[in-house]
């Protein structure tokens, strides 16, 4: 029986799924044809966002302690991968709720049981104002004030471009309290901002922004002069903002999957759809081999993708200090799985990629613009790989010196979980990461599996090789790491060519995309190790995990790479999840019924807000 960790998450996703009804269906407020065209008008989706506040999304963003309702980062996963498969304006609109988390990590226990009871009202539309016209990503660079004048401070700058600049009830803001002779990383605070709450001053949105994706959103800034606030509005002591800003963002880097499994979803689905109804050379599109392998390559990333994210959320629940490095190792490689998905697929459809048709193709097309921008969210690609970069000696240093640990609860998802604590997170994880430090002990596991119906001895015998590769691939990078650090010893980089202050190694740079793709890979042989004892026969034989193993690069595939009967069962696999209209996922988990009209609609709406 499963546990109720695993049985609810599932279950509020679908209970989520019942509550939007069909997306194909046009007049509810989350339709793909609904989303097309307020797309085509650059119109924030009012009504899709009305609908998924009535379901009580945020809710789900503050703590059981506080009177909320979150209670495992699954469920936020979950919730977020229903909302970005319909439509991703929605999904970023409305995940906004997430910066909250903010006051649970930064805030004092007067301040957190304030902003939950207004969360829980509703009354919380908020906006992260870190980046600055000027600067970018290099927070530390910033020139927006907030000069303390007693128990006030008087904040003076723009925040440009940000989600909600313009929409936003409240702001989450650095601004600088410091003076010439404070150290650079003190000098920020962190302030949150009730905008109806100011006490002086005038807060105005900077116009939006016309984007590639994301055509709905409120992609603008915010403006603020003069502005005189309550002391009251600081996020824990002054002078730690830059490192609260960075432990936020490596929780919300990770929740970040959630966004590309649902964009993944959806563009997948439009494909096979579109491919199995279209007649070419006497059969349908899907049966031509060059198809069905790419459309079984790319449901194949889906399930690593889905691996890596369910890992981490559960890794947040039990080893939250290690951030540093797994909330960017899950974010960049689980946005790449996808992306190079959305490549081989646009590929895939060949001339109907470039058709703006009102039909599924278009939201193929939404859906890749749309999912294109989660490697740049909550610090880009290049940034997180820079700051696994630099974390990289430590992660050497410390692997291998790990203490025997049993490792069911990270991978089984039928395991409890202790309560999810945001404000554990570190800056500095001192290199640890669970999910390479377990693969000893799964390669120890895998050796003592038997052959059984499914899995055969050639099967096994293949696997444990594939592993351990992937543990000798892990040992030959970390050795790599040390021979670039000596060869740099004592002298300037060789990049080095100007003033930067940003001189990370490029070889280092690539030794962490090569550990992105190993991380998932161990996340993948982890959830079949511990999961195939209850999950189907399709999952337990491990066919799908040998070709994920088998990848050079886990998010990189080439026609060709399958063998035709791999290629085969997994596209038979995909069409069987397509027919039964259930996620594309290594469990069950059901969608909206044909045709279902969303909540409130009709009286055969059944499902109500949690």
């Amino acid at each position: 029986m499963e546990s109720s960790n695993k049985a609810s998450s599932a279950a509020l996703a679908e209970a989520l799924e019942g509550w939007l009804g069909d997306p194909e269906v046009e007049s509810n407020a989350l339709s793909f044809a609904g989303a097309l065209a307020l797309d085509e008008r650059d119109e924030l989706p009012s009504a899709g966002i009305d609908q998924v506040r009535a379901f009580g999304f945020n809710r789900y963003f503050v703590p059981e302690r506080l009177g909320g309702d979150l209670r495992a980062a699954e469920d936020i996963l979950m919730l977020t991968r229903v909302i970005a498969r319909r439509d991703m304006n929605v999904a970023v609109s409305e995940s906004t709720q997430v910066w909250m988390m903010l006051a649970w990590i930064g805030g004092d226990a007067e301040q957190q049981e304030k902003y939950a009871a207004t969360v829980l009202r509703g009354g919380v539309v908020p906006c992260l104002a870190y980046s600055e016209p000027g600067h970018g990503a290099d927070l530390a660079a910033n020139r927006f004030t907030a000069a303390p004048d007693g128990d006030q401070y008087v904040l003076s700058g723009e925040k440009w471009p940000i989600n909600r600049g313009r929409t936003s009830t409240h702001v989450v803001l650095l601004g600088i309290t410091g003076d010439e002779r404070t150290p650079a990383k003190r000098q920020q605070s962190m302030f949150l901002v009730d905008r109806s709450q100011v006490v002086s001053g005038e807060v105005t949105g900077v116009p939006r922004v016309p984007t590639y994706g994301l055509r709905g959103c409120d992609i603008s800034g915010v403006a603020f002069d003069n502005v005189r606030i309550e002391a009251t509005s600081r996020l824990g002591a002054e002078g730690e903002g830059l490192e609260l800003a960075l432990r936020g963002l490596l929780i919300t880097r990770t929740f970040c999957t959630g966004l590309s499994l649902g964009t993944g979803d959806t563009m997948l689905r439009t494909v096979a759809d579109f491919l199995s109804d279209r007649i070419l050379y006497d059969g349908p599109a899907n049966e031509i081999p060059y198809v069905t392998e790419s459309l079984a390559n790319a449901y194949l990333s889906l399930l690593v993708a889905e691996c890596e994210s369910l890992v981490a959320m559960r890794g947040l629940h039990l080893y939250t200090e290690q951030f540093s490095i797994w909330g960017n190792l899950a974010k960049v490689q689980v946005a790449r799985l996808v992306d190079t998905n959305s490549k081989v697929l646009a590929r895939t459809l060949g001339a109907r990629y470039f058709l703006r048709a009102a039909e599924h193709v278009g939201t193929f097309q939404k859906m890749l613009r749309d999912g294109a921008v989660v490697s740049v969210f909550d610090g880009s690609e290049p940034v997180c790989l820079d700051s696994l970069a630099l974390q990289l000696p430590a992660l050497a240093k410390a692997h291998g010196h790990d203490a025997d640990t049993d490792w069911r609860p990270l991978y089984d998802l039928r395991a409890e979980l202790p309560d999810f604590e945001p404000h554990r997170v570190s800056v500095f994880g001192r290199g640890r990461d669970a999910t390479f430090a377990s693969l000893p002990a799964l390669i120890d596991r895998l050796a003592g599996l038997a052959p059984s119906d499914g899995l055969d001895e050639d099967r096994l015998t293949a696997l444990r090789g594939q592993a351990a590769a992937v543990q000798g691939e892990l040992a030959t990078l970390l050795a790599r790491v040390n021979e670039i650090r000596r060869s740099t010893a004592g002298r300037p980089s060789p990049t080095r060519t100007g003033t930067s202050t940003k001189s990370t190694d490029p070889r280092l740079i690539r030794v962490a995309e090569e550990l992105s793709s190993l991380h998932a890979k161990v996340a993948a042989l982890g959830v079949w190790l511990f999961n195939r004892d209850h999950l189907d026969g399709f999952f337990a034989d491990g066919e799908w995990l040998l070709a994920a193993l088998t990848r050079r690069q886990v998010h990189q595939y080439e026609a060709g790479d399958l063998e035709q009967a791999t290629a085969q069962r997994l596209f038979t696999r995909m069409n069987e999840q397509r027919a039964d209209r259930e996620f594309f996922s290594v469990r069950p988990v059901r969608m909206a019924e044909p045709g279902a009209r969303e909540a409130g609609r009709d009286d055969e709406a059944s499902t109500t807000a949690a």
